[in-house]
Formats: structure tokens, sequence, C-alpha cells
């Protein structure tokens, strides 16, 4: 699971080279962005690792704003899904997580 989401923020963040992605991305790209994230945290939530223990590997290329991002995106996600799981008897499908945080985040735009 920890090559799935190295492979994932690879593929999320390699494209364009010594620019900020993040503040590039449409609202659509940067909705499916987080979800993305929030799902792989979501992942390792449920195996039972800390949030501490998830491990970035970031290529070197990254602004500071694209590494606050991933981190502050991740870490939203295991302090929603600790919430949930301290109020719920089941956790909520991993599919079902994505698409509620996406969404959100979408619904955040026509605010």
């Amino acid at each position: 699971m920890r090559k799935s989401f190295l492979v994932i923020c690879a593929l999320l963040i390699a494209p364009a080279a010594h620019a900020d992605r993040i503040s590039r991305m449409n609202q659509t790209e940067l909705c499916t962005y987080t979800a993305q994230l929030k799902v792989a945290a979501y992942h390792f939530f449920e195996q039972g690792k800390p949030r501490e223990e998830v491990s970035i590997k970031w290529h070197g290329d990254e602004t500071q704003n694209e590494i606050d991002f991933v981190n502050a995106t991740v870490a939203e996600a295991y302090a929603w899904l600790e919430n949930w799981k301290g109020s719920s008897n089941e956790m909520l499908p991993a599919q079902s997580f994505g698409d509620m945080v996406y969404q959100a985040c979408m619904s955040k735009k026509d605010s």
C-alpha cells in the first residue's frame, strides 16, 4: 500500500518542473487531486497506520506550497477520519469517502 501512495504522489506531482502545480490547477483538477490524496490517506488510516508514519516521497522539484498542500491535505483526512471513527460504528467505504471529499471541494467553487 505504501508503494501505491508513493506512485500516486509521483504521478500527481510530476508533470511540470519548477512550477507551482497547485496554484495552476483549476477547481476540477484541484478537487480531483484533493480527493485522490485523501483516499490514499484513508487506506493508510484503515490499516491503522498513524499519520506520522505515512511517508511521502518527494522528487525534489516541489515548491513549499505543494509540500504544504499535500501534508495539510493528508493531515485533514486523518483528522476527519479520526473524528468519524470516534462517532460512528463503521467506516465509510473508500469510494464514498472520496466522492464526499470531491463534492465538498466542488461545492466551494459554487459558493
